[in-house]
């Protein structure tokens, strides 16, 4: 009997602390599915773009002063909100972010919910506004995950730090945050949790990816330079058409030939103007391209073949020396590999083994990264495709994710964060 009554207390002392006690976040997210759909509906309906997002967060706050025990904190957020919770019982403090901004994408879903707010982009080009991205659905996951803690407190085990973030679309809004003190004093948290929809992952999973998981987002404007000149007489100038050709082709070319082939790299040209008449050679060409890496070593390196290649291909044609302006973007997201699979083994434990999965990196930008340079972060991914229904795509005009995921998302992320603040610093 002795052997018996032991063994039972190994077990108990093997459990996670106060697994017993753990709240149904499941019962906490579904009682709140009604509001979840009509937060999400309202911020979609009122999608707006990178720092223009005021009405955005009038309603956010709003949204958040109406919560029992939520202390909004004052600061220079520009159009973001950060808020705090303090629990009952001592903690470790945890943050949790959503992004706020749109895209300038005009809406095709058909939904009577629909964004359509028009507005002007810098040079005075007109476009449609869209949540295309789902920073509507972060949004109102982050507005759930506050009354779930707010009805929690007095039993919460620490503190949590809630984070509207503008502006990630042109990936700027974390940056102006943490310079602006947000993770200053008592303050700064044990981690950073936040999620991101994920266009191609069934209803119901959560999606993980250890160690590095997004890109380093960097690019150039280029201006190629020759001559100009007579279609019929190319030899008594240089073309810049046919040497912008070359350093296209060059430049796939080094991503083949001179990178590791273990660290990821893409160089991408996105733009190509030049000319106006099929028989005029023009004076110049201009080219854009997005440079992708994974590593800081690879991400120097890029930069200076890049500036090597157009520099060499123009002398050898002969060409005045190209315009070129290269330009550092978001740095490159890491997932905490000790925190995925803490978060990991609560997804198990809330929606069951099947949900668990795990991605590969992708070359796509998140400014989430800077949070993971300050602490430990983890970013997962949130499934949103209906199952059966074909996989979607982000920053696409027609992208409709499964409101059904909203409860999800708030039950996976609550019941992270407990258990993050039950683990203590």
């Amino acid at each position: 009997m002795r052997r018996v009554i032991l063994a039972l207390l190994l077990i108990l002392l093997a459990l996670p602390a106060s697994a017993a006690k753990l709240p149904d976040f499941a019962k906490l997210a579904a009682d709140m599915e009604e509001q979840l759909r009509a937060d999400r509906r309202w911020l979609h309906q009122h999608a707006e773009l990178s720092l223009r997002e005021t009405e955005t967060q009038i309603y956010l706050r709003g949204a958040l002063r109406r919560i029992d025990g939520l202390e909004l904190i004052e600061g220079e957020w520009g159009t973001g909100l950060v808020a705090m919770i303090e629990g009952g019982k001592p903690g470790p403090t945890v943050a949790w972010r959503a992004d706020m901004d749109a895209l300038p994408l005009t809406e095709d879903t058909g939904l009577p919910f629909a964004c359509e707010r028009v507005d002007t982009l810098r040079g005075g080009r007109v476009a449609g506004v869209m949540h295309a991205c789902g920073h509507d659905m972060h949004m109102t996951i982050g507005l759930g995950v506050a009354r779930v803690f707010s009805e929690l407190r007095a039993k919460m085990p620490g503190r949590l730090l809630l984070i509207f973030e503008p502006a990630e679309e042109i990936g700027a809004g974390a940056l102006q945050l943490l310079e602006a003190g947000l993770f200053e004093g008592d303050r700064r948290p044990k981690c950073a949790l936040a999620l991101h929809v994920h266009p191609t992952l069934t209803l119901g999973t959560v999606g993980a990816c250890p160690g590095p998981a997004t890109a380093n987002v960097d690019g150039f404007h280029l201006t190629v330079k020759g001559d100009g000149g007579h279609g019929a007489y190319p030899h008594r100038g240089t073309d810049p058409v046919t040497l912008s050709a070359r350093i296209i082709l060059a430049l796939q070319s080094l991503v083949s030939r001179e990178i590791d082939v273990n660290h990821n790299a893409v160089i991408s040209v996105g733009r190509i103007e030049g000319g106006a008449k099929s028989n005029v050679i023009p004076d110049e060409v201009v080219l854009e391209a997005t440079v992708r890496s994974h590593d800081d070593e690879t991400r120097e390196a890029l930069k200076t073949k890049i500036e090597r290649t157009v520099m060499g291909l123009a002398a050898a044609a002969g060409a005045p020396e190209p315009d070129l302006q290269y330009y550092y973007g978001t740095a490159a997201g890491t997932n905490d590999p000790m925190l995925v699979d803490q978060v990991r083994a609560v997804v198990r434990r809330e929606l069951g083994d099947e949900a668990d999965v795990l991605y590969k990196p992708g070359m796509g930008g998140e400014d989430f990264a800077y949070y993971g340079r300050k602490v430990p972060g983890f970013q997962f991914r949130l499934g949103v495709v209906p199952e059966g229904a074909e996989p979607m795509s982000l920053h696409r005009a027609n992208f409709n994710p499964d409101e059904r995921a909203l409860a999800l998302g708030v039950r996976v992320a609550s019941a992270a964060i407990w258990d993050q603040m039950l683990r203590g610093e």
